[in-house]
């Protein structure tokens, strides 16, 4: 009897490092070793929003896909020259490639080089910013290169939170930790009182992971039952991670710099241009524009207006 018990525990042991080993074989052997960083010592930080510094008025807001280290200096001097008008950046998530130490260098030394250096940012975490441990977490490097104020649900990990401006309420969610329903209700409730309470100011919400998906295999149904509707009544959604750029309605996919994926035609997706791009939110009183452009050229691939009467 203890010998059968032995041969049982011994092959359950088997079976669960087995197990293991598929899990986090990415982790483990998938990911190269981070490289040696042999820059100046850099410090990780990204000024957030000063409200007294925009224009009652109007603002403007450079708005970046997925990026991946792929932009150098030159590429962010190029943005600058072309919007020149811009007050802030927003940024849709995995703007490093990785959530290595490695990678924020790399990312801040281009950006502390470049005519964009100093402009604030509203940063959205993409999920290869966080770790492949099981749980997943956010890199600790991306807390000290991004300032966020703490306004966000508190009972739920990751970076959601909100920042207002005299007419537009923009509202950045962190998608990655929510494929557990606890959190994703937690977020909802939150999300549902924070567009409630936006006192007639355009909403903006920004996400990593899209309601509607414009790249063949991408498709979250979790994520699109739940935000649909709710983020439907909101003026923009912009979101990245699926590297192509598309709109339906108010919801847009946007790709800066990442490797474009294979696209394919469902009934949501409406993709305008395969090109990685960048986009242009401008605020006014009564009217939200934005404007996405060609990262090559500059062509103007698409244009949403919204108005407040």
């Amino acid at each position: 009897m203890k010998k059968w018990f032995s041969i049982i525990f011994f092959c359950l042991l088997l079976a669960g490092g087995a197990v293991l080993c598929v899990i986090r074989w990415q982790a483990w052997f998938g990911m190269p070793e981070e490289p040696a960083w042999r820059g100046d010592t850099l410090s990780y930080v990204f000024p957030f929003f000063d409200q007294d510094t925009l224009s009652p008025e109007r603002q403007d807001i450079l708005v970046l896909g997925d990026i991946h280290n792929r932009l150098t200096s030159a590429d962010y001097d190029t943005l600058a020259a072309r919007v020149p008008q811009a007050e802030a950046i927003a940024q849709a998530g995995d703007w490093m490639d990785r959530g290595q130490e490695y990678y924020y260098q790399q990312l801040l030394h281009e950006w502390m080089n470049s005519a964009l250096y100093g402009m604030p940012v509203i940063a959205c975490p993409g999920n290869h910013e966080y770790t492949k441990s099981i749980p997943k977490e956010l890199s600790s490097v991306w807390h000290k290169a991004f300032t966020v104020p703490l306004n966000g649900p508190a009972t739920v990990p990751g970076v959601s939170y909100y920042v207002d401006f005299p007419h537009l309420r923009f509202i950045v969610l962190d998608t990655n930790p929510l494929d557990r329903v606890v959190y994703l209700t937690r977020t909802l409730t939150w999300l549902r009182g924070v567009m409630d309470s936006a006192n007639g100011r355009f909403v903006v919400a920004m996400m990593h992971h899209p309601v509607l998906s414009p790249a063949k295999g991408r498709f979250n149904p979790l994520i699109y039952a739940a935000f649909r509707h709710t983020l439907g009544e909101a003026d923009l959604v912009i979101a990245g991670h699926d590297h192509s750029y598309m709109r339906q309605r108010n919801f847009v996919v946007l790709n800066t710099a990442g490797k474009s994926k294979e696209q394919h035609k469902h009934l949501f997706a409406q993709v305008k241009d395969s090109a990685p791009g960048y986009g242009v939110l401008t605020v006014e009183p009564q009217q939200l524009q934005f404007t996405v452009y060609r990262w090559d050229n500059g062509a103007v691939i698409d244009s949403l207006y919204v108005r407040h009467d």
